[in-house]
Formats: structure tokens, sequence, C-alpha cells
């Protein structure tokens, strides 16, 4: 018996956070859905999504689209008018794409996809999901356009609380939302694996790390500031800074480069190791003794938390967003201000000290997410959701 099909619009080609978490996803229901995913061209999550179990389409963006958001280095009135042009022809092609699929649901992964998704053409009986991973506090124009194309949108499953109250909040009191967290493999995130071989490190070193895409939001810059201070205090302490910069909407931008010419200029410079992008993530964190967050901007959940937390890595976050709803502070991690650098390397500097700190610390929040996130029952209650809203749709019981 055929699968029913599951198609989903993709922004990106790279892997970011969205990206792996929906590949999580597509390898939990492999054998209950027909994944189909539609990406903008050939990288590394095509790779990734076969390995995974799904079909990939190829449907590559207008240029004006792809490289314009409301993050964009260079948004401008007249990108955003040639964006805006490119938006109805864009959203016929993908109806085009979704007859060929004739899919059971039809998802949608990032902002962009969100609106192309609603602007695209789409038989009566086919539910429109956005799968929602993003904060809207500071995204005045994203969250606008969302309200106004709402009423075209099924259902808003959203990776946590935080974001749940944000859709709310900003985009609609009225449209039906699920909460559902983010899967991490727990076979593949565990404590035990094997360090990363490539990069050695002394029996003495204490190492502190990020892992994510060098963007401005994930503030990088405060991560430097507290390593500043916790270098005077930890004499072991080395910092590891792991990820690229996956957005096209970035392209150009200097921030990455503002980062590499700060820790050259730094007391730092011999005690920061930027790794780029890392396959072995899992061995990264094994190398780790704290996975930090720092964020400076909205953070839907904070998935780099949640794997170092599988690997019973002690965290420290930030005290906001979506990070504040996993991590307990004192329990299963250590939470600071936003903003805050100075209380970060407070933080990072009593786990710095107190190895038995760090290690309970991980061990509880191991067993929180074992009982909390456990792979199977997110991956039923993700499927529950949308059986029923395919049924819903099916039956006409649920408008545009």
């Amino acid at each position: 018996m055929a699968l029913p099909r599951l198609a989903v619009l993709c922004a990106i080609s790279e892997l970011g956070g969205a990206e792996i978490s929906l590949l999580e996803l597509v390898a939990a229901l492999r054998g209950r859905y027909e994944f189909h995913l539609i990406v903008p061209g050939d990288g590394c999550f095509r790779e990734r999504a076969e390995e995974a179990g799904a079909k990939v389409l190829t449907l590559a963006w207008p240029v004006a689209l792809a490289s314009t958001g409301e993050t964009s280095t260079q948004p401008g009135a007249w990108r955003l008018l040639r964006a805006a042009a490119s938006l109805k022809p864009f959203a016929r092609r993908v109806a085009s794409v979704l007859a060929e699929i004739q899919p059971a649901a039809f998802f949608t992964n990032a902002t962009k996809a969100h609106i192309i998704g609603a602007l695209t053409p789409r038989p009566k009986r086919l539910p429109l999901i956005w799968y929602m991973r993003d904060g809207y506090e500071d995204r005045a124009l994203s969250r606008r356009i969302l309200a106004m194309l709402s009423k075209r949108c099924d259902l808003a499953i959203c990776i946590s609380r935080y974001v749940e109250g944000q859709v709310e909040r900003y985009i609609s009191r009225s449209l039906r939302r699920a909460m559902v967290y983010n899967i991490v493999d727990l076979q593949v995130f565990r404590p035990g694996n094997r360090p990363m071989s490539d990069v050695l490190k002394s029996p003495a070193d204490v190492w502190f790390g990020m892992i994510g895409a060098i963007t401005p939001l994930k503030g990088i810059d405060i991560f430097l500031d507290a390593a500043e201070k916790v270098a005077v205090h930890v004499p072991g302490a080395f910092f590891l800074i792991v990820g690229m910069n996956p957005y096209s909407t970035q392209a150009g931008s200097s921030y990455e480069r503002q980062v590499r010419k700060r820790i050259e200029s730094s007391p730092l410079r011999d005690r920061v190791k930027l790794l780029g992008f890392r396959k072995d993530v899992p061995n990264v964190l094994a190398a780790l003794d704290v996975l930090v967050q720092s964020n400076r901007g909205p953070e839907g959940l904070g998935r780099s938390v949640l794997e170092a937390m599988a690997c019973g890595i002690a965290v420290v976050g930030v005290n906001r967003w979506g990070p504040a709803e996993v991590i307990q502070d004192g329990i299963t991690g250590l939470l600071f201000p936003h903003l805050d650098s100075a209380a970060l390397a407070d933080c990072m500097i009593a786990l710095g000290r107190d190895a038995n700190l760090r290690a309970n610390l991980g061990r509880r929040a191991h067993q929180w997410i074992e009982e909390n996130l456990a792979p199977q029952n997110l991956a039923r209650q993700f499927e529950s959701i949308v059986a029923e809203s395919v049924d819903s749709k099916a039956a006409g019981t649920v408008s545009l």
C-alpha cells in the first residue's frame, strides 16, 4: 500500500538548524509517510535528505526572492519590490510541482516559504501547514505579511511554547496551532561518543563551544566578550566556534569577517578555534565541556542546546525564548540574562572551575531529554496532528 505523501517547501539548500530538525522528523517517520522535499538547489541538505529517506526535487528560487529577507544585508526598497514581483509567478511553479507530487498535505519550513505556500494555488482539500520555528518580536514586516495570509493556512505546527505564543500574539489568534518539540536522535546524540580526533585536547583543558550559524542573531561577539573574562580565571579554557552562514539573505555579511578580525587581534587568538561546518557534531560535542548559546535575537528553541543536553554536556543559555523552556536554571543547565556578557562569563567560570557541577548538570540534562523528548513519542504526536488536519480538510470541516 502506498504511503501518504507530504510535500515540504524549503527555503535554503544548505544545512541550518531548521533543516536538520526537519530531517530528524523525516527519518523518524520513515515508513509512515513519503516525504517530498522541494529545495532551491543542490547542497548538503539534499544529500542528507536522501540519506534520511526523502525524495528531493530541485526548484530554483528567483534570485531576487532568495537573496531578500528581513535580515538581508542589503534589503533596499528596489530589492524588496523585485522580490515581491517574483512571488506569484514562483508560487505558480510550486503549484505545478505539487500537482506532480499529489501530496496529502503541503508543509512550508521557513518564513519566506510560509508566504509562498500561502500564495500557491492548491486543491481545496490539500491542507497548508506552516512549520513555525521563528520568533517574530523583532520582525515587523514578516509578521504583518503572515498575519494577512494566515487565513490561507490550515495549521501552524510550532517547535516550542515560545513560538506558539508568537504565532498567537503576532500572526493570528484564530489560526489552529499545535506544539511539538524538535526531534533529536538519541542513538546519535548520547553520552559516551568518541571525541573528534583532529583537534587535540590536553587533560587540563576546559573547552567551551558554540555551534550554529555565524550570524549576528547567534551572539558570537557576546560569547567572545565573556571568553576574554573567562580566560583570566580559567587557565585551561579554550573556545570553539562551530558553524557557517548558510543563508543567502546574509550573503556578503561582514559579521564573520568582524569575528575573525577580532579574534586575530585579541589576546584570545591562540585560545579560540573556528572549526567551520562539521558533519561530526556528536563527536564535537563529546570533546566539549560546556556548550554555550549566547543569542542576541530570538531563538525558537535551540537545537544545539538539545543536542548537548542529550549528550550529557553542561549547557549555558540565554534566559529568554525557547532555551528558557528546556534549561532549568541550576538543575539541567545555567541561564544568564540576555546580552549580559559579564553574567555569561560568571556562569562559564563557575563551570570551568567545577567538574562536578558540569557532570551533575549534564547528567540531569540527559535525563530530562530522555523523559521529555523521546523521538518515538514526538513522532507519534506529529503524526497524529498531521492525520487530524488531513482528515478534517478532506471532510471539509477546515476552511481557508
